[in-house]
């Protein structure tokens, strides 16, 4: 006998309801969840939540899906399963996976995952790509005897959760470095590189500044002009008009950043362009050093990252501006830092950048900022705090990725028969 099955021949397979007028808001309000795909998008394995919930009226008129059940999506976001974990119900963007025979719940919600491009491929064209039932249930998966599904599931869901607990782990270092920073940027470091006693504790560590408020003693406020190299400018635009467009990239060349290659605190070498030589030899007062921080004027205005070693003589592009500032006084990366995290300088540059009507940076905004400057030995403490900090998130972030693809390849090994398991062996 096969062991590969049509999932109709091992599940019933029904699709969600929706009460009309979906709007309604007779149809919401009670204590049943109301399944969407972003609460789908959100979770992981199982399904604890979600935004709204029906009223008794609406579960009337949708499909109900008991805890312990499996769905999918199928409008849209096409074949992202989710195990059910609460009383929920679906609308018709999802199908329930219902009366299963032979078969495991965890392991089919493995199944679908693993099937989930070719569920996409399958996508019937509308408003939405979307699919049926009659599509799900005539796809094939691997289905072998029902010890071996949950062997598998076993070794899957062990991977799951070494991911969850990383992911976990990633967030709330995300969390430790919002207080972090927070903290450097009010209360900054000793010499001995642990914060500074809060004002509380230490009053007489801090002074009153009339536009920041309580900053430590010896901090100045000031602006960008203030900490430039003499006869040096500290601020300069990409080039504009005919200098740099559309027949001037290549395939291969001289790299350029564009809006699309910042990201925040490093450069994305998938959204680089290029030029000629020529072109780069043209373009040479646009050329970045080390040292630079290069900062976008548009959209997310205020994303930045430092030039470094690597990126020195690249050329930036007309939506990006650099700052270069003098390095005995200002370190680039707590600039960087104080760009992307001190809620003070960001709100600045909110109420700067939006007192034109539009969200668009220049040098004359640029230069109106106040920055609350540490000492350089001490922005070096502050910046070993916070790169410490990143260096465990990186370590995490590469840890995760490595799980991911080792779920992927088993995955690809174990739910396609091509390793067998063997059951009775511990994990």
């Amino acid at each position: 006998m096969s062991e590969w099955k049509q999932i109709d021949e091992i599940a019933k397979v029904r699709r969600g309801a929706s009460p009309r007028p979906i709007g309604d808001p007779k149809y919401f309000g009670g204590e049943v969840g109301w399944v969407r795909i972003s609460d789908v998008t959100r979770s992981s394995r199982f399904l604890r939540e979600t935004e709204q919930y029906v009223s008794p009226l609406g579960e009337s008129l949708s499909v109900r899906v008991n805890p312990g059940e499996l769905i999918m999506s199928i409008c849209g976001t096409l074949g992202r399963p989710i195990i059910v974990d609460m009383p929920a119900c679906i609308h018709d963007g999802f199908v329930q996976f219902s009366s299963l025979r032979d078969a495991d719940t965890v392991y089919l919600y493995y199944a679908l995952q693993h099937a989930e491009s070719a569920f996409n491929g399958m996508g019937q064209p509308g408003t939405q790509t979307n699919l049926n039932t009659g599509l799900v249930g005539r796809h094939q998966i691997f289905a072998p005897k029902i010890e071996k599904q949950r062997r598998i599931a076993e070794i899957l869901s062990t991977t799951d959760e070494a991911i969850e607990q990383t992911e976990a782990l990633i967030a709330k270092c995300q969390q430790i470095k919002a207080g972090l920073m927070h903290d450097l940027f009010t209360r900054g470091v000793t010499s001995d590189g642990q914060l500074r006693p809060t004002r509380a504790q230490a009053p007489q560590l801090y002074r009153n500044d009339p536009r920041f408020g309580w900053i430590p003693k010896g901090w100045e406020v000031a602006r960008l002009k203030d900490k430039a190299q003499a006869g040096k400018s500290h601020i300069k635009t990409g080039p504009f008009g005919t200098s740099l467009k559309g027949e001037h990239w290549v395939q291969h060349g001289h790299p350029v950043i564009t809006i699309g290659a910042l990201g925040e605190g490093e450069l994305l070498p998938e959204g680089l362009l290029f030029v000629s030589p020529a072109t780069a030899l043209r373009l040479h007062d646009y050329q970045l050093t080390v040292g630079d921080v290069v900062f976008s004027r548009v959209a997310d205005v205020g994303r930045s990252a430092v030039i470094e070693e690597e990126h020195a003589g690249w050329i930036m592009s007309s939506n990006l501006m650099r700052i270069s500032l003098n390095p005995c006084l200002v370190e680039p990366h707590y600039l960087q830092s104080q760009f992307a995290s001190d809620l003070r300088l960001k709100a600045q540059i909110r109420t700067n950048v939006n007192s034109g009507g539009r969200d668009v940076a220049n040098g004359q905004i640029l230069n109106r900022l106040l920055f609350v400057w540490p000492p350089h030995d001490e922005q070096i403490l502050a910046l070993s705090r916070m790169q410490a900090l990143d260096l465990y998130r990186r370590t995490l972030i590469s840890r995760a990725a490595k799980l991911r693809a080792q779920k992927q390849g088993l995955m690809q090994d174990l739910l396609t028969g091509r390793v067998p398991v063997k059951v009775g062996i511990a994990a």
